[in-house]
Parts: C-alpha cells; structure tokens; sequence
C-alpha cells in the first residue's frame, strides 16, 4: 500500500507491506555478479524472471565500492559480515546502529550490541538483513541523541515494523532532521522500532525522480509476479 503524507511542509512517501502476503527481498548484484544499483536495473533483470516491483528504495550505507557497509544477507547467505565498529565518523556509526532482518513472515529490528551478543540465536532461518544506522525509535522511543531543532537536514528513508508482520518503508520527498523523522514514524506511520537507511541520494520507486540519481549498493523490494 502506498501512501503520501503531508508533514512539516514536506511530503513523506510511505510503502505499508503485510508479509503474510507481500513477497519482500533485498537485492546487492545480478547473476552476472553486477551491482544492480537503480531500480530501472532491478525492473529489467526482475522482468526476465516474470516478476514486476510494487515499491522499492535503497536499502542501507554502502562503500565507493557499492558494498554494504555492514551486515548483508541475502536470501539466507551472509555476503557481507557485521561491523560492530563504533567511534567513526557518519551516520552508519550513530548509536546505536542496528540491523532489520527478515525471517519468514516476520520482521525485526535489533540493535548491533545485541546482535553481537545474540547472533547465533537470531541468525537461524534469517532470509535478509541489512545493517545501518542510527536506530530512530526502539521499543516506541525516539533516540535520545536526536536534538528537536538540529539543523541537520537532508532527504532520508528508513525501515520500521509497526507489528511482527508489518513493515513501512520512507522516504522524505525533502529535506528533515532526524529527530522529526522518527516523529513521522512514530506519530503517523504508527512504527514501534525504526532504522535509518541513507540520506540525500535516498529516492523510492515508484516516483517522479526514482530513476535519476545516483546509483545504490543494496536496494530493498516489494516484488510480484507478473499476470
């Protein structure tokens, strides 16, 4: 379901998913092991396997390399490990930082220090997951270190779960500091955890601008089959 909201005199695009019935996977490289990085890419090869996509963004902080600058998996292998780094410089390394996985027809979001801890308990039968950061809500609270007036602001999207099965994807259509955002996500789009993915290059598909711009490293779907 998607949905456009109005808040703070900017528009918030949101994709409402129910994965009881909607068909989600995060996407890094073809089969020719190429980076996908656009949508127009992810529709043509999704296209060749009679699959169309409903909504998508990107879907995490990447290197000049295009690899994800954290934890990656995808259909159920990890391509990319966890980074428990901390004191370096970018929003990836905001505390906390965390990971929004996918196992079956549930979600969740979990912070890094206790992915560490409890990786070989919450890895099993985890299909995709990706890691970034800061969180922006955990457990219905907005992160502390979000400053209400920061001046800090850029185009943004995120991840949230408002249940065990319901997941929102956004995208700020403008510029919003962080503590606002996680305002939208609480407030409006209901969401009781919530992970930022990226800033400023962040676009979502469909949209007036989702095929222009830079490229991404991994990007997260909706997908269908074609009729």
């Amino acid at each position: 379901e998607l949905n456009d909201y109005s808040f703070h005199n900017l528009v918030v695009s949101t994709c409402k998913i129910d994965l009881r019935h909607d068909t989600v996977r995060m996407f890094w490289k073809d089969d020719n092991k190429l980076v996908l990085g656009n949508f127009a890419k992810l529709r043509t090869w999704l296209r060749q396997q009679g699959d169309d996509v409903v909504c998508a963004t990107n879907a995490g902080i990447f290197d000049e390399n295009y690899r994800p600058l954290g934890l990656y998996i995808e259909k159920g292998l990890t391509l990319r490990g966890l980074n428990v780094r901390k004191n370096a410089y970018g929003n990836f390394y905001l505390q906390p930082n965390g990971v929004f996985l996918i196992r079956g027809q549930q979600a969740d979001i979990v912070d890094t220090d206790r992915f560490a801890i409890e990786r070989y308990k919450l890895l099993p039968d985890v299909r995709f997951a990706t890691q970034s950061g800061p969180i922006l809500i955990q457990d219905g609270k907005i992160n502390p270190a979000f400053a209400v007036g920061s001046e800090n602001r850029l185009v943004r999207n995120a991840v949230c779960t408002t249940s065990p099965y319901d997941i929102v994807l956004a995208l700020s259509r403008g510029p919003i500091n962080f503590y606002e955002f996680a305002q939208f996500l609480r407030d409006k789009a209901g969401c009781t955890n919530a992970l930022y993915l990226d800033g400023n290059i962040s676009r979502m598909y469909p949209g007036v601008d989702s095929d222009f711009g830079a490229d991404f490293g991994v990007l997260i779907a909706v997908t269908k089959k074609v009729p």
